[in-house]
């Protein structure tokens, strides 16, 4: 038998049920939790009690020249006063160039240079070879001597070769220049375990070798002199070799023994006083006496230290998430928007700790860019989530750097006039407003936060600098960033919701031609959902541009339905109810389907949807209910509900309403504005009491105004005009001629 083709209402609920499980992990609980627990470790790691040396550099860039607000502070334990790092490794670097160099003994040199010796004696008395080791310079100036002075020149070398041989090495002859050698001394080291220390002025290298052999021979000619040297110079090798390993370590020994500490601070004395100003004395010893506590704390109470850690950054965290909670809980409830929005604290974090550790003195916590992602949150949310996200960056900036109080209040304002310079963003020359916004921000609040703590100009002048670069880049940042999410992953941003608010758009020139009544209805729900959404404080551009594709999927269509049915019958009448009900939920597919292939960003498209949430086609249902009374049937109301899913947003919901109030206000013909007002009544109360609006921040004040907006938008729409008095024919008022 064959297979009979599903019906389309069985494709529809097929497609439906086959989409659940791909998407199942984007809001599942599990996943929710994972992205926070994530978050909170992610940025507990990045804690001073899990980063090192993070409060030590921290004070060092901050406090010095600076006036102490906090509490005296009086050790209770003795410590260390350590040497600031910039000190210690002067001091070090100066021990590494003072240490000797150390060289090693050759136990084999007069033996080789002995042996050396003979060979050169006899060749000079039995002729020299072409196959000598000497070299050829030598060689002719031998050859060219007379039988004498050859016998001569051998004979010195005999008699008194080996006594010169003896003297230099007894000295020590090195094997590298003596003008290489920085201090006074080295270190002659002929075992592992024993060493000598040896004045420079007592050794010679080569140079000084030549020398010192010329001296021993001073009574010859000069001509024999000079040969007697360079042959017996020939001869020997250094026995002082240079080790560069061995004078490395001694310059690492050397560094080492430098003391890292310049006091002990005893138990009861003063490390700082409230009000005193702190100098490079009082900075050593509050640095210290952190590092102390720090230590102790972290020997003692490692445990405690990481659940601190972690508990510090979940009461952080958890205004985020509550906020989403209560307040954005469909973007709770989405595990992509949940993990974009808590990734941010993390960056936030990393860029924190970076201020922190990175080797430089320069105030680098006042170029975190919070400003750029505050910017970011705003334009592709709303400006109360980029408050929220702010505020969570900046305690999380103040945390990772050891409680920086200053540093998060400039953060947290500059952040916060960034994201509302973007609240209504129309045009990307904006960038200047936001630059000078957080410009303004910034410099306000590092002078009222540092002229109280009488910061040097020298560090002051350095924040205002690095604040200045912040509100500069943070804004290219930003518009490059949303560059990148338009034109890349099509997220549909205020800037480019605007290119879609353009009736010559192909599918709204479509709509216009091939269904009519649609493309007239369409345009007075956007003109409905725009000055609602205004009433309300919602984005009124995202209302219109999704009012005006929301019912795009009707082109396919189009004359099954009612408003597009001019001067021809109701195809409706001649089809069951069951098969008349797809047909019009196809719509929803059918829409989201022609988005997608004119590449509408999804911010646009899901009104396609949500516009009829998973409301009941109440007309078809009712004639099923009907129909199956007299055939004594079942029928199933999810047959004859669109598949959703219901408004999450304001701008949803209005135009949801916008769009059901437009269509039953066709039906109000006496324009009455007690008859539009039940109207409205109607559709509102009929979309709530299903549960239509649940998944919305829509407040009973805001359906109030919502209601007031429509009506006063509809009675303006459909005033009566005043019909005028006719000038009669002037013609007609003549008098008959006498």
């Amino acid at each position: 038998m064959a297979r009979t083709k599903p019906t389309l209402f069985e494709q529809i609920k097929d497609e439906v049920r086959e989409e659940r499980p791909r998407r199942s992990w984007t809001t599942s609980p599990v996943v929710r939790v994972f992205i926070i627990v994530i978050t909170i470790t992610a940025v507990a790691m990045f804690f001073p009690g899990r980063s090192g040396d993070t409060q030590r550099t921290v004070f060092d860039g901050s406090l010095l020249g600076t006036v102490w607000t906090e509490e005296t502070i009086v050790a209770d334990y003795p410590y260390p006063v350590l040497k600031p790092d910039d000190v210690l490794e002067t001091q070090q670097a100066a021990a590494r160039k003072e240490a000797p160099f150390v060289f090693v003994p050759d136990g084999n040199a007069t033996e080789t240079a002995t042996a050396q010796l003979r060979y050169i004696s006899r060749g000079i008395s039995d002729g020299i070879d072409s196959n000598s080791r000497l070299g050829s310079s030598l060689r002719d100036r031998i050859q060219y001597l007379s039988t004498p002075s050859r016998r001569q020149l051998g004979a010195i070398l005999d008699n008194r070769g080996q006594a010169i041989i003896g003297a230099v090495y007894s000295t020590g002859y090195i094997d590298i220049d003596d003008s290489t050698i920085s201090g006074d001394v080295l270190t002659v080291r002929p075992t592992p375990s024993t060493e000598r220390i040896v004045p420079i002025s007592s050794i010679v290298d080569s140079a000084g070798c030549a020398l010192l052999i010329g001296d021993r021979l001073a009574a010859l000619p000069d001509d024999l002199q000079a040969l007697a040297t360079d042959l017996l110079m020939a001869a020997m090798k250094p026995n002082l070799r240079y080790d560069a390993g061995l004078t490395e370590r001694a310059r690492d020994e050397a560094a080492l023994a430098v003391p890292t500490t310049q006091e002990i601070v005893q138990k009861g004395d003063l490390v700082i006083r409230k009000g005193m100003r702190v100098d490079q004395r009082a900075l050593a010893r509050l640095v210290s006496y952190r590092d102390a506590e720090y230590a102790r704390s972290n020997t003692r109470f490692s445990v405690l230290v990481i659940v601190g850690s972690l508990a510090h950054s979940a009461v952080i965290i958890s205004i985020l998430i509550l906020y989403l909670y209560f307040m954005r809980r469909h973007s709770f409830n989405r595990n992509g928007q949940l993990a974009s929005l808590c990734l941010l604290p993390v960056l936030t974090a990393g860029m924190g700790w970076l201020s922190v550790n990175l080797p430089t003195d320069l105030p680098l916590e006042y170029a975190i860019v919070i400003p750029a992602m505050s910017m970011l949150i705003s334009v592709l949310y709303e400006a109360r989530t980029a408050f929220v996200v702010t505020l969570v960056m900046a305690f999380t900036v103040s945390g990772v750097r050891g409680n920086d109080y200053p540093a998060a209040i400039v953060l947290l304002i500059a952040g916060m006039l960034a994201a509302y310079s973007v609240t209504r963003i129309q045009s990307r020359t904006q960038i200047f407003t936001s630059i000078l916004s957080i410009f303004v921000g910034i410099v306000v609040t590092i002078l009222a936060v540092d002229l109280e703590r009488s910061t040097p100009g020298s560090l002051l002048l350095e924040k205002l600098i690095l604040g200045t670069v912040n509100a500069v880049l943070s804004p290219l940042l930003t518009f490059a960033a949303i560059i990148l999410l338009e034109r890349v992953f099509n997220v549909a941003t205020d800037l480019r919701l605007d290119e879609f608010d353009n009736l010559t758009h192909p599918l709204l020139q479509q709509l216009n031609e091939r269904a009519p009544g649609t493309y007239q209805h369409t345009l007075a729900v956007a003109r409905l959902s725009e000055a609602a959404a205004s009433a309300i404080g919602a984005n009124p551009l995202l209302a219109k541009v999704g009012a005006l594709f929301h019912d795009i999927g009707k082109l396919e269509k189009s004359e099954y339905f009612v408003e597009n049915q001019i001067d021809i019958d109701n195809k409706h009448d001649k089809l069951p109810p069951k098969k008349s009900a797809a047909i019009i939920r196809q719509h929803i597919q059918d829409g989201i389907e022609l988005a997608k292939q004119y590449k509408v960003p999804e911010r646009i498209w899901k009104f396609v949807p949500m516009h009829h949430g998973t409301i009941l086609i109440k007309h078809f249902y009712a004639k099923a209910l009907d129909e199956s009374l007299l055939k004594e049937s079942t029928v199933d109301e999810q047959d004859y509900r669109y598949p959703g899913p219901r408004p999450d947003s304001k701008e949803t919901a209005i135009v949801m309403l916008a769009d059901a109030t437009e269509a039953l206000s066709r039906l109000v013909t006496s324009g009455q504005r007690e008859d539009l007002e039940r109207a409205v009544d109607k559709i509102v109360m009929e979309r709530f009491m299903d549960g239509q609006l649940d998944n919305t921040p829509l407040t009973m004040k805001d359906l109030q105004l919502i209601k007031e907006s429509f009506v006063r938008n509809l009675i303006g729409s459909s005033h009566q005009r005043v019909r005028y008095k006719e000038v009669s024919n002037p013609q007609d008022n003549t008098a008959p001629s006498a």
